[in-house]
């Protein structure tokens, strides 16, 4: 008789990149900014411990934005991270969209 044999894989459970719906919401504001003239290019970067979404307004230059996701996240607060084109962090949040709208409130500001 055959016997079936459950396998676990555990690390299929960890999150490797952004999942779906992130990706999607970056990618709103990312060809909403493009077409505004704001943004220009973008790079996505993967470590083991953090994933990242670049944001230039040349490619050229330093990153305007990056929004910095950790993989392995300790403290829930620190999930996402925004950091400016001098690589301060400018906010940390559990929730990407805390993250997005801070982008817009600062591209709001300039373009007024």
């Amino acid at each position: 008789m055959f016997q079936y044999q459950v396998i676990h894989n555990h690390k299929y459970e960890q999150e490797n990149f952004f999942n779906k719906k992130e990706l999607g919401e970056i990618l709103n504001l990312y060809g909403f900014m493009v077409s505004m003239g704001e943004w220009k290019d973008y790079a996505i970067f993967i470590n083991k411990n953090v994933v990242g979404f670049n944001i230039y307004r040349k490619a050229t230059e330093n990153p305007l934005y990056q929004i910095i996701k950790n993989l392995n996240v300790q403290n829930k607060i620190e999930k996402y991270i925004l950091r400016d084109h001098s690589g301060n962090n400018v906010k940390k949040s559990f929730n990407l969209k805390n993250i997005l709208e801070t982008i817009n409130k600062r591209k709001l500001k300039l373009v007024k």
